[in-house]
């Protein structure tokens, strides 16, 4: 049964602080940003509706953990039965952390946090130290703590009783009373852990206020009491031994993966597994810790990124656990050169950016094939070309790129060694990204926030110990570089180039390094294989390639923007009827060929895939999707002249038809328009990706 009672923020708060208001194991960690603290303080103050909390009571407590607060207690301080919090953890860990002054925990590490009120303005702010400074500001963690009397003594008593100063007393008062808001709390009585599950899932299921990954791990929680404990030792282990924390969605991906064959946590417990206990998901548990911290060895040891932290995305290791888990204890020395190859070359062409879910359960069913590292490489080179590495793919790369991860690779391989005290580059040693040219210099010349791309790029970037960061300073490198004495080898094992001239041409001198470091990487590749590689080089096989990249571009394009503007509903919507049934009619002939991909065609870029490279013009065109498309790709006019172009050098090559020079110089120039129209996308998705794994809304 549900009954509902009105509660204030400050008994509920007293009630974390006392132990009686837990956590179930199905509930996530804190995720809130310090903004969205900000902005339920300054909703609670204007008197805005807050929503509601949602509660459970039970005798039967299942395994529970604390409120996400330095310092709370995992039981009850007085014996009183505690409640569990199934909805508004988020609410309540931030409101705690302010009110009693505590930090939040954040997995293994804490997080101060302070919200700050200018008493003029009525503003609300993250707590800065450019706050302290300034007395209007005041702090609400102080306030809470001695109360508005006291900060108005304490900072404000030069106002005395003028109307001014009455007012700032009432805002303060204002914030003072928001412990006595009141929360309808829901609590349910007299249900299940798998019934309680059931509602929690149903209640956090709606828009995107959990991911995936959080709802399957509370579906995980109900069967399997205690594993989210298991996950937590699992995930403090990997951070201690290889410095990179692993979060629970990742796990939970790989786990998926092992267990059902999709990475896709959804499908963990779909269908025929909808009942799945705990004796059958057990023993992919067991396997997934060894082989994922093999994985994990593999990165650090052969592939040399020792500096886990850096790797641009985790996804890489869902497959990589799975090849450890099936093959770990044979691998030739002939199949770890391949795999080191394939990790670096699934990097580069950041293999999982985009529909990771289908590209991992891809590179998963490959691992079936005969040669699975090759069948693994052959699917990035379906969606990338298999082409070399030139110094256009280093452009506007920066230090959370995979080109700085191979740049640090380059650097180990070469043994690196810093340039001023000769220790070398590598685990251990306390490392920082150094500008060559500094930011100070150019900073003269370009925004160093406008233009952080061309400053901060990975070209003008190389790997100096902190004091010689510190002893380069703002000097340019045509002074610091001869005049520290700087050894032409130090340079060369990082691709600097040693070019006095180049020393003072900011632009030149990275043109230069981004050559070097291509040149570099596609050596690199190249000592990776059997035999070498066999680039394209003729104009015509050049153009090829570049067109069979652009196909896989418009396609996920195509399948993004339908899906964020159309959701589920985006096949059906956005999706021509004549064109769903030609596709849907390929899928099943493919299926039929290959009956083990049943389940690999659910997504709408899956379905599309099995179109033919026109086919995404004229769904881009169909009806009202054209919108969608248009900051892309402007009006439509130049997007159909470079198509038409495009398409008729394709279709030739299709039908091995010849191909004359200007066909082939207008596809180019057409290729070259799609680029650089798709190029600043990807800038603008780079800008975006703070945080992909965790969903920010409340619980």
């Amino acid at each position: 049964m549900i009954s509902s009672h009105d509660h204030k923020i400050q008994e509920l708060v007293n009630d974390i602080e006392h132990g009686h208001l837990l956590l179930p194991e199905m509930q996530r960690g804190y995720v809130w940003k310090s903004t969205q603290v900000r902005d339920l303080f300054d909703s609670l103050y204007r008197g805005y509706p807050s929503g509601q909390l949602l509660v459970w009571s039970t005798t039967d407590l299942p395994a529970t953990s604390a409120i996400s607060l330095q310092g709370s207690p995992m039981q009850s301080k007085t014996g009183r039965q505690p409640d569990l919090l199934l909805d508004g953890q988020q609410r309540m860990t931030s409101l705690s952390a302010i009110l009693k002054g505590r930090p939040v925990q954040v997995r293994s590490k804490t997080r101060p946090i302070d919200i700050v009120f200018n008493v003029h303005s009525e503003q609300f702010d993250v707590a800065t130290p450019r706050h302290r400074n300034d007395p209007n500001w005041v702090s609400l963690i102080r306030l809470f703590a001695h109360g508005a009397m006291t900060i108005m003594q304490e900072q404000f008593q030069s106002y005395g009783f003028s109307p001014e100063g009455a007012q700032i007393m009432d805002r303060l008062n204002r914030i003072d009373k928001i412990r006595d808001y009141t929360y309808r709390v829901n609590r349910l009585t007299d249900v299940d852990y798998d019934e309680v599950t059931d509602i929690f899932v149903r209640i956090n299921s709606g828009g995107t206020r959990l991911s995936s990954a959080d709802l399957t791990l509370a579906q995980l929680s109900s069967r399997w009491s205690g594993i989210t404990n298991e996950f937590e030792d699992f995930r403090q282990h990997v951070e201690k031994k290889f410095g990179i924390e692993i979060g629970n969605g990742m796990i939970i991906r790989t786990l998926a993966s092992m267990f059902s064959g999709q990475s896709r946590p959804a499908y963990m417990f779909r269908g025929q597994r909808s009942q799945a206990t705990v004796e059958e998901i057990a023993p992919f548990w067991q396997r997934l810790k060894p082989a994922m911290e093999q994985a994990l060895t593999f990165l650090v040891h052969n592939c040399l990124i020792d500096r886990l932290w850096m790797l641009p995305t985790q996804a890489i290791l869902v497959p990589l656990t799975q090849y450890f888990d099936r093959f770990g204890a044979h691998i030739s020395t002939r199949d770890a050169r391949l795999l080191q190859r394939w990790v670096y070359l699934a990097l580069i062409w950041s293999r999982y950016s985009s529909s990771p879910e289908s590209t991992t359960d891809q590179d998963v069913s490959a691992l079936g094939n005969s040669e699975p590292i090759l069948a693994m490489t052959q699917n990035i080179f379906d969606r990338s070309g298999e082409r070399p590495i030139d110094e256009r793919q280093l452009r506007d790369q920066r230090s959370n790129s995979p080109f700085m991860v191979m740049s640090y690779v380059l650097a180990r391989m070469n043994n690196a060694q810093d340039w001023f005290n000769g220790v070398q580059i590598g685990a251990g040693q306390h490392i920082e990204y150094h500008h060559i040219f500094p930011k100070a210099l150019l900073s003269k010349t370009y925004s160093l926030r406008n233009d952080s791309r061309i400053v901060d790029q990975v070209a003008n970037l190389a790997f100096l110990s902190s004091s010689a960061n510190k002893k380069i300073g703002s000097k340019p490198p045509s002074v610091y570089i001869p005049g520290e004495h700087i050894e032409p080898a130090r340079l060369k094992a990082q691709s600097v180039p040693n070019n006095p001239a180049l020393w003072e041409n900011f632009e030149a001198f990275v043109i230069e390094r981004r050559k070097l470091l291509a040149e570099a990487i596609n050596k690199l590749l190249d000592s990776l294989t059997d035999a070498p590689a066999l680039w394209p080089r003729s104009d015509v096989e050049l153009i090829e390639q570049r067109i069979a990249i652009l196909e896989h571009q418009l396609r996920d394009i195509v399948a993004q923007r339908l899906t964020e503007s159309f959701g589920e509903h985006a096949w059906e919507q956005a999706i021509p009827s004549y064109m769903r049934k030609t596709f849907m009619s390929r899928v099943e002939q493919r299926i039929n060929q290959h009956p083990y991909e049943h389940d690999q065609y659910s997504s709408l870029a899956a379905r599309i895939g099995m179109g033919l490279f026109s086919d995404y013009r004229k769904i881009m065109k169909e009806g009202k999707n054209w919108p969608l498309f248009s900051d892309v790709f402007g009006d439509g006019k130049k997007f159909d002249q470079h198509m038409d172009a495009v398409l008729v050098v394709r279709n030739a090559m299709a039908h091995h038809n010849h191909v004359s020079n200007v066909d082939l110089h207008t596809a180019e120039a057409g290729l070259l328009w799609f680029e650089e129209c798709l190029h600043k996308v990807d800038l603008v998705r780079d800008e975006g990706e703070d945080e992909t794994d965790e969903v920010s809304s409340d619980d």
